[in-house]
């Protein structure tokens, strides 16, 4: 009986201690928990940068622990703004908790916003995951805006026209002559434009600067003065006015969903009275979600609940108005108006369009150049509305009739 006893009891030790694992007979725990750090550092300006995304263990464990990662493109694109890696394998060591994914980001001297992208963990052993996707933001630390001068040309002389003024932006500041801005977000008494509109003008240089002889507005995602968005706004009112004559902007436009610019004209008397009943002249307008079209309108009416509008659109020959310069005209004479894209008419507006509604068009108008982020007509911005967004202008040049 005693013999039986001694038995059992050698081969109940034999059993525990097959129970023990490779890493020195230490029996393993329960499995850790594998997180990735988000990170945020700002790109540089020449050659590549290395971007270490942190990814951590929950505790140590003896044996070794392995997972997948992958990049995932957000507005940060790969072979663009980083290189991409897919199916990779990182290694943690027997007891070793902290290891780093080293990401190659390009870096240039090109404005851009903050961008983004994803590296995501997957397929661990060992171990489970408690934080698959770290967001890696490179933060822009850049001032030049990336463009070329390609594009459309206008003449500089006209039959039956001779120039009156022109602003060809190749300062660094606003000609104070010509131009003022209209800043804020036309609150307590027109709040959003009339429009729903979603932006703060500003004059900041965040906002207004000049480059390489372009005048550039600049809309950003940012919290200012109670607005998600700021953007800018100028006009010629008291300065500059015309009544009758031709207008030619060469411009880059933006693009993007939400996102509104224009070249417009407000008449500097209300000599019919508020708007919309002494007129409104909508040279260019374009909302992002349809990059290739531009519309010209006039704005008419008796009063708010009685306004009336008539829009002409043309497209881009090819691609879209943001993939170079385009020259937005009018020629304005007495009871009518011409809108032209690149030299080509579009759109004929006479005063027998207004039926028998005051034709407001025969009086002197002020130039304004914007924009607006959001409102009635382009809808908000939404997650593929890409920021900051720039309305590039080349030059305005103003004729009047000989």
């Amino acid at each position: 009986m005693k013999l039986l006893y001694v038995l059992v009891l050698v081969v109940c030790i034999s059993c525990s201690k097959g129970g023990s694992n490779d890493s020195g007979g230490e029996t393993p725990g329960p499995l850790p928990q594998i997180s990735i750090t988000d990170l945020s550092l700002f790109e540089g300006n020449a050659g590549t940068a290395t971007f270490p995304v942190e990814v951590r263990l929950s505790a140590k464990y003896p044996k070794e622990v392995t997972v997948q990662y992958s990049t995932i493109e957000g507005f940060a694109k790969a072979g663009e703004d980083f290189t991409a890696v897919a199916g990779q394998t990182l290694t943690f060591a027997p007891n070793e908790t902290t290891k780093t994914i080293n990401i190659t980001v390009v870096a240039d001297l090109i404005k851009e916003g903050d961008d983004d992208f994803i590296v995501r963990l997957s397929a661990p052993v060992n171990a489970t995951i408690s934080k698959a996707d770290a967001t890696v933001i490179i933060r822009n630390d850049d001032t030049k805006v990336a463009f070329t001068n390609t594009g459309y040309e206008a003449p500089t002389t006209y039959t039956g026209f001779t120039l009156d003024w022109a602003d060809e932006f190749n300062g660094t500041a606003l000609d104070a002559s010509i131009w003022s801005h209209q800043n804020g977000d036309g609150c307590p008494g027109n709040c959003g434009w009339g429009n729903n509109e979603l932006q703060y003008y500003t004059s900041r240089p965040q906002n207004f600067f000049f480059q390489d002889g372009k005048l550039i507005i600049e809309a950003n995602k940012e919290s200012f003065s109670g607005k998600n968005y700021t953007s800018s706004k100028i006009l010629t009112s008291g300065k500059k006015k015309m009544k009758y004559g031709r207008i030619d902007i060469r411009a880059k436009l933006p693009t993007g969903q939400g996102i509104w610019p224009a070249f417009w004209m407000m008449p500097q008397d209300d000599v019919y009275g508020g708007w919309p009943a002494s007129g409104e002249i909508d040279i260019m307008e374009m909302v992002g979600h349809e990059p290739n079209r531009t519309h010209g309108t006039v704005h008419y009416g008796t009063a708010w609940n009685d306004r009336k509008y008539i829009t002409k659109s043309t497209t881009a020959p090819t691609g879209t108005l943001h993939d170079k310069f385009y020259v937005y005209s009018v020629e304005w004479k007495e009871n009518e108006i011409k809108w032209f894209l690149d030299g080509n008419l579009f759109a004929t507006f006479t005063k027998a369009d207004v039926g028998t509604y005051n034709y407001p068009f025969n009086e002197y108008f002020y130039l304004i150049f914007n924009m607006a982020v959001g409102g009635d007509w382009p809808q908000s911005p939404n997650a593929t509305t890409y920021f900051p967004q720039w309305l590039i202008v080349d030059y305005v040049r103003v004729y009047k009739p000989n």
